[in-house]
């Protein structure tokens, strides 16, 4: 029996450098495959290879025992069944979700115009397959960043596909969510349609895939079957070599040392919220997706304005009302969406690690040489993958763009710093990687609040643990009292 799928020695440079080196890959009908691998192993170029984003600079893509030519674009792909959701979402914010879902697919009428109530019902029904309660007609721009992925895994599954690829699908999902999307995933698979899931989240890796391939460098390492390999197993063939978790610690430093406090913050979505962080400790927040966690963390940093309440830094209140006030007061925000709010992509290393650094020290005055030393020196400390510091930043992988988001803080000099989902679409090297940065910046001094929807990323690195639910804050646990189950009973509000 013939293949649905065969790459076959497919490569790939960019720049003069090969990024997939003689790569294959195949698939049967129905096959839940996950790829694997460190960020820049060359799983999103290879995947990009498949939907007709990338030509291949040698191999082949057999796609029913017929050889696609290298020259079919996105839309050719599609046409023979192949839909790729990006790691980036690949929508467009003024346009509704019925718009986007069908975008170049308009339904028409009979006079060949757009069939407006016929594409909002369709839509309609296949939010709610995905367990999602969207209005078809409402503007994408209204939406959070979880549910515009939701209308992104709509668009995919909204023709005839074939093959599904799914570039960290899960990232921004609630466990509710993604428990939605991985019965549609086996839903898909029993009629007999391929999936083909990229993920760092290993442990999804071994709930919903049947069988995993793994990429190192470019290079294709192993495929074996999800029921034979541990998640360590398959953390060690990524980065070649063992992997050790982390664990949190107990908060070791001066407990009347509070450098960030806010208190009685309230507004349409806060509800009289308050807490304190001391100086070199690390503090998470949890809670489910809409629990106010980041519009906390706006009011911080200027983004956003309370109706009541303050800010108050080494015990004195502060008045923010921007994010340069945020900045000149020392405070950083990685926001959790790198592409809309994180960077500039269309520039290069320097101009992005260093933007923040200028703002705050000399306005848009740029010393070179100060320039290029804080460049090099970001781009050793966080292991970022460049060929350069004049490469552009939306040609890097999106685990080496986080770390970028990350360093321009670094750079800056910021004393308290909060990072929001600092390890999303971040593989298992790397994001142990930052953890390690993390640990090193508090025992500097350096503060850190760390807003993540990953549990057990909370449990593994912070000392102490925040959880929210719609707007309040309803519970708090140090380290040793952390468990899954009590961060969910606080996170749900039994």
């Amino acid at each position: 029996m013939s293949k649905l799928l065969e790459m076959k020695g497919i490569s790939k440079s960019f720049y003069g450098v090969e990024v997939l080196h003689s790569v294959d890959l195949s698939l049967d009908r129905g096959d839940i495959l996950a790829l694997c691998g460190e960020n820049g192993a060359g799983k999103s170029t290879l995947m990009k290879i498949l939907a007709g984003i990338h030509e291949q600079n040698a191999g082949d893509v057999i796609l029913k025992d017929e050889v696609v030519p290298p020259s079919a674009g996105p839309l050719e792909m599609e046409k023979r069944g192949v839909s790729m959701i990006h790691q980036e979402l690949n929508l467009l914010n003024q346009l509704t979700v019925a718009q986007n879902i069908f975008l170049c697919r308009e339904p028409r009428n009979k006079l060949g115009l757009i069939d407006y109530p016929k594409m909002n019902e369709e839509s309609e029904k296949l939010m709610k397959r995905l367990g999602e309660n969207i209005d078809p007609k409402q503007k994408l721009k209204t939406l959070k960043i979880a549910q515009k992925q939701m209308v992104e895994i709509a668009k995919a599954i909204s023709f005839n596909v074939e093959i599904l690829v799914m570039d960290e699908p899960t990232a921004v999902l609630t466990s509710k969510e993604t428990t939605i999307l991985f019965d549609l995933i086996r839903k898909l698979s029993s009629e007999g349609i391929a999936v083909i899931y990229i993920s760092h989240r290993l442990k999804e890796v071994s709930q919903v895939c049947k069988t995993v391939q793994v990429l190192r460098d470019g290079y294709d390492i192993a495929t074996r079957e999800v029921a034979e390999v541990t998640e360590k197993d398959i953390a060690s063939l990524m980065v070649g070599r063992e992997v050790t978790e982390s664990t949190a610690g107990e908060f070791s430093g001066d407990p009347d040392d509070v450098v960030l406090e806010v208190r009685g913050v309230t507004d349409e979505k806060l509800k009289n919220v308050g807490f304190s962080v001391r100086r070199g400790e690390i503090l998470g927040f949890s809670g489910l997706v809409g629990a106010g966690r980041t519009e906390l963390m706006e009011v911080i940093f200027g983004m956003r304005t309370p109706e009541t309440g303050e800010v108050l830094l080494e015990g004195k209140p502060v008045t923010i009302k921007s994010a340069i006030d945020a900045i000149k007061s020392d405070v950083g925000f990685v926001t959790e969406d790198r592409k809309e709010t994180g960077l500039v992509l269309c520039r290069d290393l320097t101009e992005n690690l260093n933007y923040v650094y200028w703002r705050k020290h000399k306005g848009f005055f740029k010393n070179k040489k100060v320039s290029a030393e804080n460049t090099d020196k970001m781009i050793k400390r966080l292991n970022i993958r460049c060929q350069g510091p004049d490469q552009q930043v939306k040609t890097l992988s999106g685990g080496n763009q986080q770390k970028v988001a990350l360093a321009k803080w670094l750079a800056s000099g910021a004393k308290i710093l909060i990072l929001d989902e600092p390890t999303r679409g971040v593989d298992v090297g790397a994001r142990q990687e930052i953890y390690k940065i993390i640990n090193e910046l508090v025992d500097t001094g350096i503060t850190i609040v760390i807003v993540s929807s990953d549990l057990p990323e909370v449990l593994s690195i912070c000392e102490r643990i925040i959880v929210m639910h719609e707007g309040r804050v309803t519970g708090e646990l140090t380290s040793t009292e952390a468990t899954e189950a009590k961060v969910m009973h606080y996170a749900t509000d039994v």
